[in-house]
């Protein structure tokens, strides 16, 4: 019977999987919240020009120039005018939005870019399954969150305005000069806390997000076994491989022992072979070593190839234990090695 309690925390490959089919954890509230940010420091930055170039507008327009009416092609040069003007003061907005919505998607959820996210789905085009959606308790969990969002927002912007309910009342006595800035300063304040409620939700819905985007990626026992089969293979396979590249190794030492100046043994359970070319080499090197069965195998390719066997059992013992295969004898063993050279040496000359 398959198991369907999926209880393990999902692999770093099924994150991946779920990644590049588009699926991360994202928090639109919070992107929300940024953006709304970044156009309230845009709007406080170049608030004074914008009030100026709209006030001068409604200036020229109240003006009643009649000229302007004369033919289409004034009037076409008035609005085409009017047009640019109006897309170059709103695109420092516009640039903030873009900008802030953007670098607010990367914060939240990371760089992340995948095709299938944007493959048209044709059951997402089926008016049944809209209904379906719309009606679904997540859609009733979505509303009832919108609405709690909505009294949040409500009663921080409520507590603020009933504590400047002595300022507006004072307005109905204020001049134009006094009015406009008090209102900017009031509403201000009021988009502010707006703001900051609206990061403090888009927080903890990221956090919710995070956790509903885990839970929903979460795996059972048998689903981590299997993908760790398969990202890294059947443990027989594995076996097999590094039974494979022992094997391999093996017989490529095997084939440097004729190369061999000396094999020093144990004198049964241990065999190393030892090579030394004083005009290439600073040291002599340890060219194959094995014990048991290999043991038996150097001695037997030594014998083949006429390569010395020496019974030393503390030196044999020592090369095997610290040297591996390719490198030079350390320092401490020059002496015992170079005594065993030598005496090679002396031997080829009295043959």
């Amino acid at each position: 019977m398959a198991e369907t309690n999926k209880t393990e925390q999902p692999t770093a490959r099924r994150l991946e999987k779920a990644q590049e089919k588009g699926q991360v954890a994202h928090s639109q509230e919070l992107v929300s919240a940024i953006s709304l940010a970044a156009l309230v420091a845009v709007t406080a930055l170049v608030g004074p020009w914008f009030t100026t170039w709209c006030k001068n507008q409604i200036l020229s327009g109240l003006s009643c120039d009649t000229s302007l009416l004369d033919n289409s092609q004034s009037f076409i040069a008035y609005m085409n005018g009017r047009i640019t003007d109006s897309i170059l003061v709103m695109t420092p907005f516009l640039l903030a939005l873009m900008i802030a919505g953007i670098a607010g998607s990367l914060a939240v959820s990371g760089w992340h870019f995948s095709m299938k996210a944007a493959e048209l789905k044709l059951e997402q085009l089926n008016p049944v399954n809209g209904m379906k959606n719309l009606f679904s308790p997540e859609s009733v969990v979505r509303l009832l969150l919108s609405i709690v969002k909505l009294v949040f927002i409500g009663v921080i912007v409520w507590f603020y305005l009933a504590d400047k309910i002595p300022v507006l009342s004072r307005l109905q006595w204020a001049d134009t000069n006094q009015l406009l800035p008090t209102m900017g300063s009031i509403i201000l304040g009021a988009v502010l806390r707006i703001i900051l409620g609206l990061l403090v939700i888009g927080a903890a819905d990221m956090f919710y997000q995070k956790w509903k985007y885990i839970d929903r990626l979460k795996m059972t026992k048998q689903e981590v076994r299997e993908e760790h089969r398969d990202t890294d293979g059947a443990p027989e396979v594995k076996s097999k491989i590094r039974r494979k590249q022992y094997e391999t190794a093996m017989r490529r030492m095997l084939h440097d022992v004729p190369k061999a100046n000396v094999v020093l043994v144990n004198p049964t359970h241990v065999a190393v072979a030892v090579q030394y070319d004083a005009a290439t080499m600073a040291a002599p090197i340890v060219l194959a070593k094995g014990g048991d069965h290999l043991c038996e195998k150097i001695k037997e390719i030594a014998r083949a190839h006429g390569i010395p066997i020496i019974r030393r059992p503390a030196l044999a013992r020592d090369l095997f234990a610290d040297v591996k295969l390719g490198h030079p004898i350390p320092e401490k063993l020059f002496t015992a090695v170079a005594e065993v050279l030598a005496l090679l040496y002396r031997l080829r000359r009295r043959g």
